[in-house]
């Protein structure tokens, strides 16, 4: 039995499911916390945990564990911090599942000194949780069958419980399916289900699940697709079917198709729609259509469905048309375009024919679509008229201009675009156009990895859903999706879904900042897609209707009204009531509301008595709607009443009570207290402020405590209580805690002077003394002790009746600060011989210090002194050693002093300061320092030495050293190391290594030769620079005409031409350091001898070592010096001889070619032409395969025996040790390892130095076989089952089952399992023939067993029960018995029933069943059921039937030309029944239709008549039911009135609306004209639909269209607009751009700015681009804001443009001014922007325009002007601008003070003049 929350998880298969979640966890401060979560799933999820959306690792205080399906999360030593949700998270392949767990921290931590948490218990304890919705597991996509149900399911978290609502394509799903579609449901554990039943093509789409609740709101989607089944795509070809193109990712063109519902109904082409268009433009179909269920839409041209492509888009606009978009028609466009509409109740079409007219001027040759492969070149070209004539090039709407990706070439009159590296955005339509306009159209298919690419761009509203669609090549492709270059992850509000081939981006609810470039990338093909969210269109608010007064009120009134049905409810909105007195023009504001739509109005809220008119209007943040004024005017009288009453009011004593009342109207109101009539006074305050009346009482006092305050005014009278309250004593301040260290005064403020104080220490009263003196100075109350010690510290209290004060009082002692003593030496020098002597000088005689060597505390010892002396703190080691050395510290807590020795380097003299090396040795130059602490820098040549690849610093204790790596020649020079006070030099030299022959031997190289050779002798050094000489019997060669010595890197040779006897002798190459010597013996020539032939070989072959494979070929080859030189092969010295073995002779070209190779051919071969040889290695490659724990040797051959080779293994060189042995055996080199492991398999490699041969180890576990236990015997009986074991090892041995030596097939009998090593095989309902020997094989081990099947007796285990049947039915005799396999008789009376029409004979499993047809009263009688070893009977009654009415017929009531039926429901089928209606007999005709569907009989009457109301009646054996048919007259009424329509210029229009009858005449009126027909304008009807279409709007046909039937009408609103202007909102100095588009390129526009025209300026810019007018303003200032509108020939557009001013800056503040007496004086300041106000202010007072000061402002400066200044004017001044503030001080001086300055200004000049002559 399974709980309801695994029921719910079954839906998802595998996907982690929780097992326990987990329980809120408890722990204390400092304790550790374990969080638990059991999690299930297959495949094995993948387990994190997360707090507050960051992943919790297992370091540090967490650590996370796993045991079998628990997953544990530990934390030690928990804090409060800890506290709060922790999630688990569990994922795999399928999907993924969340679980949270809560973790309460009790206790308060505090820290102690180690730094552990301590807790302290806190009886009130929060768990902190997030309530808002969130989604654990969000819904999964789907794709299902047509037909099949589909079911999202999501987990959702929340507090309280969210609300869920489940849309689609962001429409509520009660919209757009009938009830019985679809089901929603809860269950537990936050489970929410939508459940969609047989699926339909409309269904497919994105649906969103949205939870809210009271802290937010959260949301998820996932997409649904819908695929045809097979029948229905078998009748898609059909030519009557209806298809449905849209996409499928089972199809690889993307589309699927739906089956016929029923013939659709003809079209008669005479009486389509015409519509007609230019070749180059688009054309745009639209057909409405409803339904539910949802019809199921196909388009189709001249009978041919459409499939959705570069030139056809179809669609579902915002508005519910269907729509069909041709783009870029073509003349082979025209033809009859059908949009079929379909559902499961019937269908309809509406046609339309489309006519392409050509352009006046052709093209020679038109363009031609062309299909080219990604990344190919495309071509397209077209023929002009005329060669003069230009053309421009368009992919789509976007011109193409020449670039490395597009060229474009014009010869003649062809014109060529060549697109370069071809990708999948370049997959489009092209244009060719001319400059009168006329195009010629091809299309580019790109075939590349992605099939369907991405539209170029998409455009959503804001709220909507955004949904990109890409199919590719192969379903195994990596892909990604990128927006704006970073890749897209699945989130909430982004799902990644892919089908096989098909992969979807849906982004859910998009925002405006979701613009963007999405790009989907698969492989090397990418596809990108311009997003576009457009903010949705907003209108002012429509005004309310049925407003509706109500009048029988006393003095006042209710007003009512209703909400516009249609307004917007997602802007808020508001209800403003406005009142207006008769005879007056001003209309009042007087009720607003968001909600409310009622409001009363009263007497009481109008200024004076008068009749009142109101009306009401709705506002929102787009604008105000229409007023609605209410029908009558109202007369109301205000009075008075209380607004706000009196309150109680409770003050202490002396303070100021207060009391204020306020009225509803103006009037004088009288004061009381306690009955007395109060007057404005000294004590009391009385004032009225309109409807406000105040009274204060001043200080008051306690006799007026419970006093009554009363106030009365024209009728009406409030009382309120006044309570006075003794005023406590109070400390005012202060209450902090004092510290000190002398003098210590305590001091507090009370708040009655005369108030006694008590002061305590510790508890205990102060008593005042010489040390401890007490002062009281008004308020103030003071505790002073003069001299403090430590025993004055403690908590002292200032205590009053009502209040007290606690001061801690802590008294400390100042620092001690320790100096240096002068007779310490700076530096500290040690010697063996001489006392160590430390002196410190401290602050305080008391102070305490320590000594310190080393971070180890001295003591006081025979060698040790510490000694105190004042203020001297004296350390003496009277015999010091080295272990003295170090630094010694004296420590006082809160100073301390180092004293410490010089560093010096130890055991210099032993140190080599002259090192050598050789280049590319590493050299290490290292020194020991007398202190590990010290701080040390490296120098070479004078110039610090900094760390890098080749320079190693190292500090190990006292050792320093520089290590150079890889030493160069450069590296030489003097090192210095700089230890502060002691340093040493290295002076280092690096020398080049000694020069040495490669592969020499100490032994001389013989060599014979004959007269007339060339001799050559070469070697190889080791260094490319090294110089060598070459001697013959120790005389030098030079280069001569027969001697020639060359050098290549590190080659060295010399050739001897026609060597002669002569030359014989000893050849020495010395190399300095080495040399090679060489002997050659050179014989002459005889008469008639033929110089001897010698080999070379070819020069690719220059290792001499041949690798080749088995079963294929080698080639050997070799040159001689003359062409009839014969040769012989040989292999290891052996002539080579064989079928396989091919000798070539091609001019002194020798060949040996092997074929097939073997792996015996290895060895040596050699080429022998009597006088020279040439040898070959031949190596094959060998795989070597081992055991583990085994041994192998790998072997290979060298042509040198004393060559040096190294060993490898995957690039590693391989050290011989005891499992790894290298062997040498002249020319064999080998590798032994023993004990083999795993670890040992790998490549090996023997490498010499001119050549290496690879192998490759492989080591395989030596593998067991053996039955672990076998197969035992097995007896059952016959039908049940037998069950075969065994264990097998290893686990994944391969295990087969034979049955008497023949494999067992498995299947339904036959099942065999494996559990680990347990291996079963078990055969169902075992029968006779099974017995047989059964056999297990595992890689040749078998296990044997007998099966036996014993014979079973078929017995009846179920007793029959009788039967009764009634006449004309069916009747079933049931039993059952023992065995499955079991045969029975059925018999009646003896003989034997055969199966027959009517005898049915069946079994299932152990039941047997008779069945008998059509029911006959001779049926009736005992039947006998037979084995070979049981009876069974049962007796079957056979009644005759009894008819009834289980359900008669019901009065029907309904309108003429409707349709109705009647249904009644018999009790039994094949019954014969009557319709009568008015006493007559009903026949089937056209009008009346009979039918009979089981026990269901069914009267449908059709275009009913008046004259068919009367009586039905229903009659059947006897039995009758009747019913009145009551037929009404049907009134006109509209089904579907008209909708307002927005549309472009130049675009068609189709105004549409439904009556309830057909056969009614009307009439269509624009703003109040009837409408005729014309060339532009179309009427017509379909059915009950009537419409009104123009076929091509201008803006002339914007207005009001009315269809009027003479006893009802619709309107509408028609708006024809081109893009508008659109509003912008920048701050200053940006640049605001206005685009407008009109409908035709040739139009002329002109700009306007608040009604005046703009023209260019700097900063104004206008430009045209086709019908695109832009308008560029740059760097805009504030004045440049107001309404901008663009105007052509007889249309215009308006946009606003809204600047936000910077914040304003002061550039030149004010400056000091010094003036004299009655002058005039400016102070001036310029700010950054002209549109703030300033604020002058002298000092702290404010400044204003008067006679003697002038306040100007002239743009951004700002100046204030003193007339007649006066030495009072002196001061300093300030001005305010915005934020800022400039200040400046102003001097004046007296007219007496500027004449003295004066001349004494003039006695200086000329004193100066003088001075100067």
């Amino acid at each position: 039995v399974k709980s309801g929350s695994d029921i719910t998880m079954d839906i998802f298969g595998g996907t982690p499911r929780v097992l326990g979640y987990p329980r809120p966890v408890v722990a204390k401060c400092g304790t550790d916390a374990t969080l638990r979560c059991q999690i299930d799933g297959d495949p094995h999820p993948d387990v994190i945990w997360e707090r507050k959306n960051v992943q919790i690792f297992s370091e540090g205080r967490y650590k996370i564990s796993e045991e079998g399906k628990a997953h544990m999360l530990v934390i030690t030593r928990v804090t409060q911090q800890d506290a709060g949700q922790y999630i688990c998270k569990a994922r795999n392949s399928i999907g993924e599942t969340y679980a949270a767990a809560t973790l309460k921290v009790e206790g308060e931590q505090s820290v102690k000194e180690n730094g552990e948490c301590e807790g302290h218990l806190n009886e009130e304890v929060h768990l902190t949780s997030d309530d808002k919705p969130q989604f654990l597991i969000k819904p999964l996509s789907l794709r299902v069958d047509r037909g099949e149900d589909a079911t999202f399911s999501c987990k959702i978290w929340g507090t309280p419980l969210p609300q869920v609502t489940w849309e689609k394509d962001g429409k509520k799903l009660n919209d757009i399916f009938e009830s019985s579609h679809f089901s929603t449901s809860i269950q537990d554990g936050g489970w929410f289900q939508l459940k969609i039943y047989r699926t339909r093509m409309p269904d497919k789409g994105v649906y969103t699940c949205k939870a809210i609740n009271c802290y937010g709101e959260a949301l998820a989607g996932a997409i649904l697709l819908i695929e045809p089944t097979p029948e229905q795509e078998a009748k898609i070809m059909s030519p009557n079917g209806l298809a449905n193109r849209q996409w499928s990712p089972k199809h690889r063109g993307g589309r699927l198709r739906l089956p016929i519902v029923t013939e659709e109904p003809p079209v008669n082409v005479s009486k389509v729609k015409k519509f007609g268009v230019t070749e180059g433009k688009h054309a745009k179909f639209r057909c409405f259509v409803t339904g539910k269920p949802k019809p199921e839409i196909i388009w189709k041209k001249d009978g041919i469905p459409l499939d959705p492509g570069r030139r056809h888009l179809i669609f579902e606009d915002r508005e519910g048309y269907y729509t069909l978009k041709v783009l870029y028609c073509k003349v082979q466009d025209t033809g009859l375009y059908v949009c079929a509409a379909s559902n499961t109740l019937g269908n309809t079409l509406s046609a339309v024919h489309l006519s392409v007219k050509g352009p006046a001027v052709q093209f020679r040759r038109p363009l031609k679509d062309i299909e080219v492969k990604e990344w190919d070149v495309a071509v397209l070209e077209c023929d002009v008229p005329d060669e003069s004539v230009p053309a421009a090039w368009y992919l789509e709407d976007q011109r193409l201009m020449p670039s490395s990706k597009y060229g474009m070439e014009q010869k003649g009159t062809r014109r060529r675009l060549t697109i370069q590296d071809v990708g999948i955005d370049d997959d489009g339509v092209y244009l060719c156009e001319m400059p009168d306009g006329a195009k010629s159209i091809a299309e580019l298919s790109v075939k590349g990895e992605i099939v369907r690419k991405l539209p170029r761009k998409l455009e959503v509203l804001e709220g909507e859903n955004a949904a990109f669609c890409v199919e590719v090549e192969h379903d195994d492709i990596d892909v990604h999706w990128f927006k704006d270059g970073l890749e897209l992850h699945e989130t909430h509000h982004t799902i990644l879904k892919s089908f096989g081939k098909t992969h979807i981006l849906v982004f859910v609810n998009v925002a405006h900042q979701d613009s963007g470039v999405v790009t989907f990338v698969a492989g090397r093909s990418k596809t990108s897609s311009r997003l576009k969210v457009k903010a949705t269109r907003h209108c002012p608010p429509i005004c309310p209707v049925g407003v509706e007064m109500d009048v029988d009120r006393p003095n006042s009134i209710l007003l009512t009204w209703i909400p516009a049905p249609n307004s917007q409810t997602s802007t808020r909105s508001i209800f403003v009531l406005e009142r207006q007195q008769v005879g007056s023009q001003e209309w009042q504001k007087c009720f607003t509301s968001e909600t409310a739509t009622s409001a009363e109005v009263t007497g009481d809220s109008v200024p004076c008595e008068g009749d009142y008119r109101f009306r009401v209007c709705c506002i929102n943040k787009y604008g105000r709607s229409g007023h609605v004024e209410f029908p009558k005017a109202v007369h109301l009288v205000p009075g008075p009443k209380i607004c706000h009453r009196l309150q109680d009011c409770e003050v202490m004593e002396g303070e100021d009570a207060c009391f204020s009342i306020e009225l509803s109207a103006t009037m004088v109101g009288t004061w009381f207290l306690n009955s007395t009539q109060l007057q404005h006074s000294g004590r009391y305050s009385i004032e009225q402020t309109q409807t406000r009346h105040s009274l204060i009482i001043h200080e008051t006092c306690r006799t007026e405590d419970t006093a009554e305050v009363t106030f009365i005014a024209n009728g009406v009278r409030d009382s309120a209580v006044l309570k006075v309250q003794q005023s406590p004593v109070m400390i005012v301040e202060p209450k902090d805690d004092i510290l000190a260290s002398e003098r210590l005064e305590l001091s507090c403020e009370i708040s009655q002077s005369d108030a006694p104080v008590c002061w305590y220490r510790d508890g205990l009263k102060v008593e005042e003394g010489p040390n401890l003196i007490l002062e009281v100075d008004g308020a103030q109350r003071r505790l002073v002790i003069p001299m403090t010690t430590e025993d004055n510290t403690g908590g002292y209290v200032c205590d009053t009746e009502d209040d007290s004060v606690t001061f801690l009082v802590t008294i400390t002692e100042p620092p001690v600060t320790l100096n240096r003593s002068k007779s310490t030496p700076a530096k500290l020098e040690i010697f063996t011989d001489k006392p160590i002597v430390l002196e410190t000088e401290v602050s305080r005689p008391n102070a305490e210090v320590k000594w310190w060597l080393n971070s180890r505390e001295m003591v006081e010892s025979r060698n040790i002194t510490i000694r105190k002396d004042g203020l001297i703190r004296r350390l003496t080691i009277h015999s010091p050693t080295p272990a003295d050395s170090g630094k010694y510290t004296c420590d006082a807590i809160d100073d301390k002093i180092d004293f410490q020795p010089p560093v010096t380097i130890l055991r210099k003299s032993e140190i080599k300061t002259n090192p050598k090396c050789l280049i590319s040795d590493d050299l290490v130059l290292e020194c020991e320092l007398s202190r590990a602490s010290a701080v040390t820098s490296w120098y070479k040549d004078g110039y610090r030495v900094d760390g890098n690849e080749r320079f190693c610093k190292e500090e190990e204790g006292t050792f320093r050293s520089l290590v150079i790596l890889s030493a160069e020649l450069g590296d030489s020079g003097e090192y210095f190391l700089d230890a502060g006070d002691d340093n040493i030099s290295f002076q280092v030299t690096v020398e080049e290594p000694p020069v040495t022959i490669v592969g020499n031997s100490p032994d001389p190289e013989y060599q014979e030769m004959v007269a007339g050779d060339d001799l050559i002798l070469a070697c190889d050094v080791s260094r490319a620079s090294a110089p060598v000489q070459w001697y013959c019997n120790d005389r030098l060669l030079t280069n001569d005409c027969r001697t020639n010595i060359e050098s290549y890197g590190t080659l060295r040779k010399i050739i001897i031409s026609n060597v002669q006897p002569s030359d014989s002798g000893k050849y020495v190459c010395d190399a300095v350091g080495d040399k090679m010597i060489s002997v050659v013996r050179i014989q002459g020539t005889k008469p008639g001898y033929r110089y001897p032939e010698s080999l070379k070989k070819k020069k690719n072959d220059k290792k001499g070592f041949v690798t080749g494979y088995e079963a294929e070929s080698v080639t050997l080859t070799s040159f001689v010096s003359k062409e009839s030189a014969l040769v012989r092969w040989l292999k290891d010295w052996t002539p080579v001889e064989g079928e396989r073995f091919r000798t070539l002779m091609e001019g002194r070209k020798r060949t040996l070619i092997i074929e097939p190779l073997r792996r015996s051919d290895a060895g040596e071969y050699t080429c022998d032409v009597n006088t020279d040889q040439i040898h070959f290695s031949l190596l094959p490659l060998r795989e070597t395969v081992a055991h583990a724990d085994g041994m192998v040797t790998l072997h290979c051959e060298v042509c040198k025996p004393k060559a040096d080779v190294q060993w490898l293994k995957n690039g590693v060189e391989v050290v011989p040790s005891r499992r790894f042995s290298i062997r040498a055996d002249g020319v064999e080199r080998s590798l032994t390892i023993h004990r083999l492991t795993r670890e040992d398999a790998g490549e090996y490699v023997c490498e010499s130095r001119d050549d290496k041969t690879v192998a490759m180890l492989r080591v395989e576990l030596p593998r067991v076989v053996e039955f672990l236990t076998e197969l035992h015997n097995t007896t059952v009986l016959e039908g049940e089952d037998a069950t075969f074991k065994c264990v097998v090892s290893p686990e994944d041995v391969h295990l087969v089952w034979l049955m008497d030596s023949e494999v067992i097939t498995l299947g339904d009998r036959f099942q065999a399992t494996q559990n680990g090593l347990c291996h079963t095989l078990v055969i169902n309902k075992c029968q006779m023939l099974d017995c047989s020997k059964i056999t297990a094989e595992a890689e040749g081990k078998i296990s044997k067993a007998s099966l036996k099947v014993q014979e079973a007796q078929v017995m009846f285990t179920k007793k029959m029960e009788a039967v009764i049947a009634e006449e004309f039915g069916d009747a079933t005799l049931e039993t059952e018995i023992s065995l499955e396999t079991g045969e029975v008789q059925w018999m009646r009376q003896g003989v034997v029933i055969q199966p027959g029409p009517r005898h049915t004979l069946a079994q299932d499993g152990c039941k047997r069943s008779l069945t008998i047809h059509s029911l006959t009263l001779s049926d009736r009688g005992t039947y006998r059921c037979e084995t070979l070893h049981d009876r069974a009977q049962v007796k079957l009654n056979v009644e005759p039937r009894k008819i009834s009415i289980r359900k008669g017929l019901t009065d029907q009531e309904t309108f003429e030309r409707e349709t109705t039926s009647f249904e009644v429901e018999l009790s039994h089928t094949d019954v014969e029944g009557i319709w009568q209606k008015g006493g007559i007999r009903m026949k089937p005709n056209n009008q009346w239709r009979m039918s009979t569907n089981g026990r269901i009989h069914s009267l449908t009457l059709s275009n009913l008549t008046l004259e068919d109301t009367g009586t039905i009646v229903f009659s059947a054996e006897g039995l009758r039911t009747t019913a009145r048919l009551t037929v009404k007259e049907t009134p006109v009424s509209i089904l579907r009135p008209l909708a307002d329509a927005h549309v472009e210029e130049g675009l068609p229009a189709t105004l549409e609306c439904e009556f309830s009858r057909h056969n009614i005449e009307v009439r269509w009126l624009k703003n109040g004209t009837e409408l005729k027909p014309g060339k532009n304008c179309r009427v017509y009807s379909m059915g009950r639909k009537r419409f009104c279409q123009i076929l091509q709007c201008s803006l002339a046909d914007s207005g009001t269209y009315t269809c009027d039937t003479r006893e009802i009408s619709t309107s509408c609103s028609l708006e024809v607009y081109v893009q508008d202007l659109e509003d912008l909102y920048i701050q200053e100095d940006q640049n605001a751009v206005f685009m407008c588009e009109v409908s035709r390129d040739d139009v002329t526009g002109e700009w306007y700015k608040d009604g005046h025209k703009i023209r260019p300026t700097s900063t104004i810019k206008i430009r045209t681009e086709g019908t695109k007018h832009f308008l560029l303003v740059c760097n805009v200032k504030a004045e440049d804001a107001g309404e901008v509108r663009f105007v052509a020939r007889d249309i215009e557009s308006t946009a606003y443009l809204e600047v936000e001013e910077l914040p304003v800056s002061i550039v030149k503040p004010l400056r000091d001014r010094t003036a004299l007496e009655k002058h005039r004086v400016i102070l001036e300041c310029t700010v950054s922007s002209p549109h703030y106000s300033a604020t002058w202010y002298k000092g702290r007072e404010e400044l204003v325009s008067s006679e003697r000061v002038e306040i100007l402002a002239d743009g951004c400066s700002h100046k204030l002007v003193i007339q007649q200044v006066a030495v009072e004017d002196e001061g300093t001044y300030s001005i305010e601008v915005g934020e800022h503030t400039s200040q400046a001080k102003l001097m004046v001086e007296s007219k007496w003070d500027g004449e003295l300055r004066t001349c004494f200004t003039l006695f200086l000049f000329s004193s100066l003049q003088k001075y100067q002559a």
